[in-house]
């Protein structure tokens, strides 16, 4: 095999809901559509329109505003809705995002516009922090020649803040040209209030906003250089004082790089005449690379929206309310199939979404299949009692958006994208923290034993794996070892890495092999010709690294069908690393050895042969919701298209089967595997499939198998993350529930649930800072949870908080 996951995952039919099932006498639930395009998700929106996630018939991903329907009957909004979409059409650049659709003569309006899977820069701000002197000239050049083009077909953008700016892999892009300045107009005649964001409004956009061209939009455009400097715009918040900060105070430098000072003070002159042109913006920018702008807390996001992407190209889309009657849902073959858990991560900006089925059963109790393990005859709905009260309860992060909490002994270890931190496990002190996620404030006396050059890649089983940056001679190069969770120094011998490798995550790990996720560079990089076009190209590839021995043992270049991040669709054991591949035909496993990196066998994943799952899902690939883990020589794949399936590690050859139609990690407790549903946990025996209990929850179950572990267990107790998000009657999201039901893991008793409010409203904004106590009331803000277990003591992360409870199994 010579990479990871390189083969395309081929067309992806969009398969009209009807055919479920043709000849059932139910009716058949259709997903919301706006013209062409199925509704997947909320964006955002505004006063005049609303933003959604849609999906072609061809799996094409596009952003579609839609006319509220107050406005959709207003003669003199359609004509200017009308008017700037054609001029819409026209623009074109590498920095601004191009219109695909539209509809300006239908019941409400609508345009569509290709969708950008990347955190606006005011979430980007939050999550990395100021940007550097070689960032901001990125993004002022990227900003610069979007507004290029917009202004080159004689249309000024008016608003120009920072979330209308999307940040890309391959730079900024400019949205809402054009198209804002309709919706805004209409809003001024009604009110005569004034249009823009106050903090990044020209003087003369104050005055009159019909008098603002272009050279509004330059001073709008250094007011987000200064904000994506020092996370405030050069006058401030948008307080009620922020208009007359504008035409009366001098623009606040004080945290730009002072290079930048000359050409920011000429674009934030009172007097549009005195601004400088775009050209001469560019000019005074150079020299530039748009990869300055990657730094890596944004690469890691960028990473996280693109796996959703994928998953959102192949999930099915939530039920819409039946027309003029009650939603109903589809009788599928004696069981019905639930479609929902479609949510927002916005913490970040980082758009997510998980599917999730709820099996039903027949009057027995019972679901059959013509192959595979029964569920079983005996299913108990628990009734949820309070939690006892905490171990300890200390301050956490506001918004969690990948969390991975893991139990070692004496602590627990919280890693997010941007922090990692050591509890105590016994009192919840912080014993170290490392990054921006944790300040002195939340944990008070903690020290940071790393170093700025020092990343922590990611959590074994046993470890914690870090890299380091130094230089070999003249030779900048990696080098990664393993510390130890509770002190952080360093157990294992460090190893060095090649040039062309930089450790980015960890995909898996057994014994003293780490498998890791690298960005890899080939060619001249070092010593390219001068005044010749670089001789070197990048990628990625998983590396196996030898921590006991010292070195690369192998690596393989990562492919197109392999997910980017996540731990869920990768495994290892002391034989080797494990996969799974979209393919055209649906999920393929593949074992490498764990020494050379050569295949030693693949399989296809069947799809579930008893008819519960869906025709579009029993003819598309759904490895993007699968997940792996691997226990006693036996591999178990647990994916919403072939249910949970366990092969031998050393053949591949199908162990058994059971039909449960999930795709969350299960994780393995002596004999018994343990997964969950949205509404079921399932305890099956390891060795035979026997399902050993079942149970429902009144309460739905976290779905979002693609960030990672939604259930964890010891052999006293088993935890279950609940959903923070609720999928509605009507297709749309709400707030969910906070918290985990723990049971024992035995046999499935109830032991206790804690529950919490996860946020007033289905795509909550992010709070812009975490609370500083971070103890009461709801949690702020759309945060994930995540739980780990040790012994009889359950871990939590969510909330604004991180705590621990004792837990009597009986």
């Amino acid at each position: 095999m010579g990479s990871v996951g390189g083969r395309d995952p081929g067309p992806v039919r969009q398969a009209h809901p009807a055919d479920v099932s043709a000849a059932s006498a139910e009716t058949v639930v259709l997903p919301a559509a706006i013209g062409p395009y199925v509704v997947m998700r909320p964006l955002g929106g505004g006063g005049m329109g609303v933003v959604s996630l849609c999906r072609a018939a061809s799996g094409r991903l596009v952003a579609v505003k839609q006319v509220r329907e107050e406005y959709a009957d207003d003669p003199a909004f359609r004509s200017r809705f009308r008017r700037e979409v054609a001029a819409a059409r026209r623009v074109s650049g590498v920095y601004t995002v191009s219109i695909v659709d539209a509809d300006t003569e239908g019941h409400r309006p609508w345009v569509a516009s290709t969708y950008i899977a990347g955190p606006t820069l005011d979430q980007a701000v939050r999550v990395c922090g100021s940007f550097q002197e070689p960032a901001l000239r990125a993004l002022g050049t990227g900003l610069a020649e979007a507004l290029g083009a917009v202004h080159g077909v004689g249309l000024v953008h008016r608003d120009l803040k920072p979330q209308n700016v999307l940040l890309a892999g391959d730079g900024p892009r400019v949205i809402d040209f054009g198209i804002s300045k309709a919706l805004d107009e209409t809003r001024m005649t009604g009110t005569g209030t004034v249009i823009g964001s106050p903090a990044f409004m020209a003087p003369e956009q104050i005055t009159s906003s019909h008098d603002v061209g272009p050279a509004g939009d330059v001073f709008a455009l250094a007011g987000l250089l200064v904000y994506a400097a020092c996370g405030e715009g050069p006058f401030g918040t948008a307080d009620e004082g922020a208009l007359h900060r504008v035409m009366t105070a001098e623009p606040d430098l004080s945290g730009v790089p002072y290079s930048l000072h000359p050409l920011l003070q000429r674009c934030l002159d009172k007097t549009p005449s005195r601004r400088p042109a775009l050209d001469e913006v560019l000019a005074a920018l150079a020299p530039t690379d748009p990869a300055d702008l990657l730094i890596p807390a944004l690469r890691e996001d960028l990473a996280v929206r693109a796996r959703d992407a994928e998953l959102m190209a192949v999930a099915p889309p939530p039920p819409a309310v039946v027309p003029g009657g009650v939603r109903r849902e589809p009788r599928l073959n004696r069981r019905r199939v639930l479609i929902g858990g479609l949510g927002a991560l916005v913490a970040l900006g980082a758009g997510g979404a998980a599917i999730a089925f709820r099996s039903g059963d027949g009057k027995d109790g019972q679901n059959t299949a013509d192959s595979g393990k029964p569920l079983g005859k005996t299913i108990r709905t628990v009734e949820l009692t309070d939690p006892p009260p905490p171990l300890w309860t200390k301050p956490g992060p506001a918004n969690s958006v990948l969390p991975d909490l893991r139990a070692f002994g004496s602590v627990a270890v919280l890693r997010d994208s941007a922090y990692t931190a050591a509890f105590d496990a016994t009192t919840g002190t912080v014993r170290w923290n490392h990054g921006i996620g944790l300040n002195d404030q939340l944990a008070p006396g903690s020290s940071d034993p790393f170093t700025l050059k020092e990343t922590v890649v990611g959590l074994t089983d046993s470890a914690v794996l870090v890299s380091r940056l130094g230089f070999d001679s003249t030779v900048l190069r990696y080098e990664v070892a393993t510390v130890d969770p509770a002190t952080a120094r360093t157990r294992s011998k460090s190893t060095v890495l090649p040039p062309s490798v930089t450790p980015a995550s960890l995909l898996a790990s057994s014994d003293d092999t780490v498998y890791c996720l690298g960005n890899t560079v080939s060619g001249d990089l070092l010593h390219p010709t001068p005044g010749a076009t670089p001789g070197y190209q990048v990628g990625q590839a998983v590396v196996a690294i030898g921590l006991a021995a010292g070195g690369i043992r192998w690596q393989k270049p990562f492919g197109a069908g392999a997910a980017a991040v996540g731990t869920t669709r990768y495994a290892a054991d002391r034989g080797g690393f494990y996969y799974t591949e979209d393919t055209p035909k649906g999920l393929t496993v593949h074992a490498l050895d764990a020494a050379r990196g050569a295949s030693r066998w693949s399989v296809e994943v069947p799809a579930a042969p008893d008819g519960s799952l869906p025709d579009y899902m029993q003819n598309t690939g759904s490895g993007a919701t699968s997940a792996l883990t691997v226990a006693d020589d036996v591999l178990i794949t647990l994916n919403l298209k072939g249910g949970m399936t366990a092969y031998d590690t050393a053949n591949g050859h199908r162990r058994w089967a059971v039909p449960v139609t999930a795709g969350t990690p299960p994780v393995v407790v002596g004999s018994l595997v343990l997964t969950n549903t949205t509404s079921g946990v399932y305890a099956v025996d390891l060795h035979t499939g026997d399902v050993k209990w079942h149970i429902e929850s009144p309460v739905q179950l976290s779905p979002f198998s693609f960030l990672g572990r939604t259930i964890a267990a010891s052999e006293q107790v088993t935890a279950v993350l609940f959903s923070t998000i609720r999928v509605n009657g009507d297709g749309s999201t709400s707030s969910g529930t906070g918290g985990c039901l723990a049971l024992r893991t035995s046999d499935g008793k109830e032991l206790w649930a804690l529950r919490e409010n996860a946020g007033s409203s289905g795509v909550p904004a992010p709070s812009t800072a975490p609370s500083p106590s971070g103890i009461g009331g709801t949690s702020k803000g759309f945060g994930m949870w995540s739980v780990a277990v040790a012994g009889s003591i359950v871990f939590l992360s969510g909330g604004g908080r991180v705590r621990a409870y004792r837990t009597d199994a009986g």
